[in-house]
């Protein structure tokens, strides 16, 4: 097997590279290293990026999701010494992947110093497809580490000094995952349940984890931790100092749209005074003192600085975020597959009391205003992000200025995508100014305003994908203008620098989800669309073009679906009918993968009915073992991985909501 993929690979890359591929076959025999083998493939260069190099990189990092899943889900007897050194293994290959990450990250800029052309172009399309592959080997890694840990804390729960050497490893990697996984050793069981808590040198070194992994995700458990009653002044003040190394929220805006923070500086004020002085060293009351002294300046005037630290993000106002949702819009032009869907700015936002925000600003697709929602809550609704910052601060200070200057302006989503509307704001002051553009023209106009050439945040113009897609689109009520940017687009620039981004996560429902989300994007070039409205949104429909002609009608539509009046109501209609059916196909196949997975993994029909489930949660799981019948078989007489069950459920669910989209919108059949 391994040779058979040693001659494919040698085929696919120059005859230096065989050369390289054969000697390491030679070093490692069977035993081949497929990190080592990822290594060697990475490009040097902006040309190195070819589509053989892109599938030998696909196929080495699929290989070493294998190895790892492995070594996470064995069944052998292991003892506590061998648990740890596994765990360590797992750990080093996902600090080798991420460096092969950062890697190629920092040849994103070498595109634009290429011949101008189609070989350009294509170049920098295999640098998208190469880092979409590292990107998701590092997110299924870290989902494989989390299992890994979790198994392995199981393990090692009667052995309390290996735990803690666990403890003593996922410090020093810093590994950030590891922080969540162990955060139930804080939790003391109930008193009933016969079980004993953790001892307290385990708890602060979970402590000390997560105040070095600086992880915000840990937030809610470090607050549950501090709220109870039983926590002695040492682990309090502990638990205190973790929370401002996490991030500690700040005081959300009086019409921010978004959840109240987990805790603010005021109620851990409130915690750290009401902390027993007395039972505190000298060392541990400077400590205190020290805290409650920035407590009270964030109290009094905000985020004090031109930074804003939280957890491992250091940002400035002006930064650009670029996010990724599951979407198909990253896969219409012929810049693709583009990593990323949504952007926002970085701004400071001061209140009528002086109090200082750093908030980020965009211009989402629903509503009729541009709002600011605060870093630390608007990073909650994305699992993967880069933050950019522009090399010149004065650069980077206008275009803070102008995302601070349009929060709270009237919008209008430009279903249309065309930059010239941006344009013809140039030099014009911003405030109160009706914004009509999309989610990355939105970064463009901030980048206008710093007055440096567009070229210098975009330096690829970015076209329709070819095929039936314009045609498509079309049909839609959609186009995609002349001078198309994307939040992609910014990625290549050498005048932007990636200062923060976040691990990414692997999620098997997500990737349901962006399976069927690609298949759309596929199938708009392939095929011609047919429109296929329920009778709910055909009438939507004929009501948003009647709208055209009575204002009073135009405002109630688009009252009841949060967008502006000036939008084309139709064509939002019209898009919104298939994006609509799209999200519920993606939506209901993860959904049914959730469940699917579950029954495969519930106790017997008889223990449900012994721990008492309700008859239909119990119907629903038999459902699911009847409708995998097969697959659920194989599973429980362990012919099966967990890494193969997840595939096979991930494939089923993936391929029935591509049927779906086809029969829907694609099918020649009436």
């Amino acid at each position: 097997m391994i040779l058979c993929l040693m001659r494919q690979l040698q085929r696919r890359l120059p005859s230096a590279m065989a050369f390289v591929v054969a000697i390491l076959a030679v070093q490692t025999g069977f035993a081949f290293d497929w990190l080592a083998q990822l290594e060697t493939l990475l490009p040097q260069a902006g040309e190195q990026f070819t589509e053989n190099r892109s599938r030998a990189i696909e196929t080495a990092s699929a290989s070493i999701e294998k190895w790892c899943a492995e070594r996470t889900w064995t069944e052998r007897t292991r003892v506590p010494a061998e648990v740890v050194g596994e765990v360590r293994q797992l750990m080093l290959a996902k600090k080798r992947v991420d460096h092969c990450l950062d890697r190629v990250l920092a040849l994103r800029s070498s595109f634009v110093e290429l011949p101008e052309g189609e070989s350009q172009r294509e170049s920098a399309r295999h640098f998208l497809q190469i880092t979409t592959h590292l990107i998701d080997l590092s997110g299924r890694m870290r989902y494989l580490l989390r299992d890994a840990i979790d198994n392995a804390s199981y393990e090692l729960t009667p052995h309390p000094d290996q735990l803690v050497a666990m403890f003593d490893l996922m410090v020093e990697q810093r590994v950030p995952i590891a922080a969540a996984v162990m955060s139930f050793v804080l939790f003391d069981p109930e008193p009933d349940s016969g079980l004993r808590p953790f001892p307290d040198a385990v708890k602060l070194k979970e402590l000390e984890l997560i105040a070095a992994t600086k992880q915000s995700e840990m937030l809610p458990q470090l607050v549950r931790f501090i709220r109870q009653k039983n926590v002695s002044p040492t682990f309090k003040l502990r638990a205190a100092e973790a929370i401002k190394s996490v991030g500690l929220p700040q005081d959300p805006l009086p019409a921010q749209d978004a959840p109240d923070p987990e805790i603010t500086a005021k109620q851990l004020r409130e915690i750290v005074v009401a902390i027993n002085e007395s039972l505190l060293d000298d060392q541990q009351k400077r400590r205190r003192s020290s805290l409650l002294t920035w407590l009270n300046e964030r109290i009094a005037f905000g985020v004090t600085g031109d930074t804003f630290h939280f957890g491992n993000l250091r940002l400035r106002s002006g930064d650009w975020l670029l996010m990724r949702s599951p979407s198909p819009y990253n896969m219409f032009t012929d810049l693709a597959p583009g990593l990323f869907t949504h952007v926002g700015v970085v701004s400071v936002h001061a209140d009528d009391e002086g109090i200082r925000r750093f908030v980020i600003v965009d211009l989402p697709e629903r509503g009729d205003r541009i709002p600011a929602i605060t870093v630390d809550a608007y990073l909650k609704r994305t699992l993967h992000y880069f933050f950019l910052r522009h090399k010149d601060p004065i650069v980077r200070e206008k275009m803070g200025e102008a995302a601070s200057l349009m929060v709270g302006n009237e919008t209008q989503f430009d279903l249309t995508f065309k930059t010239e509307r941006v344009l013809a704001l140039r030099g014009k002051p911003l405030k109160d100014q009706r914004i009509n553009t999309y989610c990355a023209g939105f970064l463009l106009l901030c980048a206008q305003h710093s007055g440096e050439p567009r070229e210098q945040f975009f330096p690829f113009r970015e076209l329709p994908a070819g095929g039936h897609c314009p045609a498509n689109l079309a049909k839609l009520g959609l186009s995609i203008g002349d001078d198309f940017v994307t939040p992609t687009g910014a990625i290549f620039s050498p005048h932007l620098e990636i200062v923060a981004r976040r691990q990414p996560m692997y999620s098997p429902a997500r990737e349901v989800k962006e399976g069927i989300y690609d298949h759309f994007a596929t199938v708009m070039v392939e095929k011609k669309l047919t429109p296929s409205p329920t009778t709910y949104q055909a009438l939507r429909e004929k009501l948003a073009g009647l709208s055209k002609f009575n204002p009073w009608l135009a405002k109630t539509l688009a009252k009841t679906n949060n967008v502006s009046e000036h939008m084309d109501l139709q064509a939002a209609a019209r898009a919104s009918a298939v994006i609509e059916t799209l999200d519920e196909i993606a939506n209901a196949s993860a959904d049914q993968f959730f469940d699917a997975r579950y029954a495969m993994n519930a106790h017997s029909t008889n223990e449900l009915v012994k721990y008492g489930y309700e008859p239909e949660d119990i119907e629903k799981i038999k459902h699911n073992r009847e409708k995998h019948r097969h697959l659920y078989s194989r599973w429980t007489s362990r012919q099966l991985s967990p890494r193969e069950l997840r595939i096979e459920l991930v494939d089923y669910y993936k391929k029935q909501g591509r049927r779906s989209l086809d029969e829907r919108f694609f099918s020649t059949q009436p």
